[in-house]
C-alpha cells in the first residue's frame, strides 16, 4: 500500500497545476524511429532471447515477431507508439468501491511481456514523496504528463531500478532505461507498465 499512497500523494501535488496542455494526437516517440512496419531497421545480432513471451495472468502465450523491432545492446528499442496499443474498459473495484479503468493490452504488447527492452522518456518529479526508488518515466514532458497534463496512463511507466541510482534525476530530463517489461492490469500499487531490474543507460 506504500506505493499506492505515493501515487495518491503525487496526484494531490499535481492537482494544483494550471491550464492543462492538450495531449497530442500522436504520442512523441522521443527520438526513436518506430519500425513496426520497417524490417530493414532490425539488427538480429543483438536480438534478445527468443523465448515465448511471459503470460499476462493466463496460460496463453503470444507469438513474438522479432522483425518488428529495432535492437540495441540486446534490448528491444521500445517506443511510446508501441506502448499506446492498449484500450481501457471500466471495471468495478470492490476494495475502492468505485469503478476503475482496466487496461486491455494488444497481442503485440502481450508478446513483449517479460522481454528485455530499452525505453527513453522524461523524468516526472516525484522527490516530494521521499522515496528515492520511486521513479516514473513519461513519454511526454511534465506539463503534458499523465499526472499533470491529462495524458493517458499508457504514456507513463514505473521504473524499478536494479540498484540505487548514483545520479540525481531532474524534472523533464530525457533519459533512457533498460530492463524487463512487465504488463500490469491488476495491481493498483503500480502503473500499467513496469520496467523491472532497470538500469540507467544515459
Amino acid at each position: 500500500m506504500k506505493r499506492l499512497f505515493l501515487y495518491i500523494s503525487i496526484v494531490f501535488l499535481f492537482s494544483a497545476c494550471g491550464s492543462k496542455t492538450p495531449l497530442p494526437e500522436q504520442v512523441s516517440e522521443t527520438n526513436h524511429t518506430d519500425d513496426t512496419h520497417n524490417e530493414s531497421n532490425t539488427h538480429h545480432d543483438d536480438d534478445p532471447d527468443d523465448e515465448p513471451a511471459a503470460s499476462d495472468n493466463s496460460a496463453e502465450t503470444y507469438a513474438f515477431q522479432k522483425d518488428r523491432y529495432t535492437y540495441k545492446n540486446g534490448h528491444i528499442v521500445l517506443t511510446w507508439k508501441e506502448l499506446a496499443k492498449v484500450t481501457f474498459e471500466e471495471d468495478y473495484n470492490e476494495d475502492f468501491e468505485e469503478y476503475i479503468f482496466r487496461p486491455i493490452f494488444s497481442d503485440t504488447l502481450k508478446a513483449l511481456n517479460g522481454k528485455k527492452v530499452m525505453v527513453e522518456g522524461f523524468v516526472i518529479p516525484i522527490e516530494e514523496t521521499g522515496d528515492e526508488t520511486f521513479i516514473v518515466l513519461s513519454g511526454l514532458p511534465y506539463l503534458q504528463c499523465f499526472f499533470c497534463g491529462g495524458a493517458g496512463p499508457e504514456t507513463v511507466i514505473d521504473i524499478l531500478t536494479k540498484n540505487k541510482l548514483k545520479k540525481r534525476l531532474t524534472t523533464d530530463q530525457k533519459i533512457t532505461f533498460k530492463g524487463k517489461l512487465r504488463l500490469n492490469a491488476d495491481d493498483l500499487d503500480y502503473l500499467n507498465y513496469i520496467l523491472d531490474d532497470a538500469e540507467l543507460v544515459n
